[in-house]
């Protein structure tokens, strides 16, 4: 195996360029001083949509053709992946000190942490379940190319949660920038610092993959457990900001055309 075809390399190419698209949003700041809000929750609206499709099509449809020998217990590994994933983002969520866009107190520990450090935070821990997402995908391609399962079914399938990511972390990388341009910074520290909330997405895709490359038999639970904490942050924090602001419908609308964005990218793919 070469280097270039090595999961954990793969994982954190996939990683980078994740964290380059969100810097490409976040330099977006730069075309004007702001957004409207109503663009700013269409945007949230979209992201989310990728979100959930990558992690049903790109985590949970692959775990399930891999739990399928398990006959009626193929449910065990996904709902227990799930569940897991699900806790890990809410112990995170718990201790991790942010603040969200529209909200005036921080969660997580108590600390003296600025109010712009908290939102970076904040955009932070949704990278982390995308970098998690990456590098089990590509875990997950490598060890059924061992197990001879469809090697290019597995890479294609990684290759469009990579795809899908990077394009909803554009506009977050959007959204990041533009709350702390609001705040007060300039464009360039408003950038740097959006630039740096996506630093997470690299930092989780090489544990991720590595955790997936331990055994085969684990596969099913590390992809239900990165969709987990996928779907934990759509569900508990970019769903709710996106409609926090009376543009529901418009989100909805939004969150929907995310959702067939990712569905055509799969099938152009695979």
């Amino acid at each position: 195996m070469t280097i270039a075809s090595h999961p954990v390399f793969q994982a954190l190419v996939a990683g980078l360029l994740s964290w380059l698209s969100v810097s490409l949003g976040a330099a977006l700041i730069f075309t004007r001083r702001e957004f409207s809000r109503r663009a700013m929750d269409c945007l949230l609206g979209g992201a989310g949509g990728m979100m959930l499709a990558a992690a049903f099509f790109g985590l949970l449809q692959p775990a399930l053709e891999l739990a399928a020998h398990l006959g009626r217990l193929t449910f065990v590994p996904i709902v227990s992946g799930l569940l897991l994933g699900a806790a890990f983002l809410w112990c995170l969520d718990r201790v991790l000190p942010h603040i969200h866009m529209l909200q005036d107190t921080a969660e997580g520990i108590s600390t003296s942490w600025r109010r712009s450090i908290l939102l970076v935070t904040a955009m932070a821990l949704h990278h982390i379940p995308e970098g998690l997402a990456i590098g089990v995908g590509y875990g997950a391609a490598a060890a059924e190319s061992v197990a001879a399962q469809g090697a290019a079914s597995g890479l294609a399938t990684a290759l469009v949660l990579t795809f899908s990511i990077m394009l909803q972390n554009v506009p977050e990388g959007l959204v990041v920038s533009t709350a702390l341009r609001a705040e007060g910074f300039s464009a360039r520290k408003s950038c740097f610092y959006g630039v740096l909330s996506g630093l997470t997405a690299p930092l989780g895709a090489v544990p991720g993959a590595l955790t997936a490359g331990i055994t085969a038999g684990l596969l099913p639970v590390a992809l239900s457990f990165a969709a987990g904490a996928m779907i934990y942050v759509v569900v508990e924090e970019v769903v709710p900001e996106a409609n926090a602001s009376g543009n529901g419908n418009l989100a909805t609308i939004s969150c929907i055309a995310g959702v067939c964005l990712v569905i055509m990218l799969s099938a152009l793919v695979g």
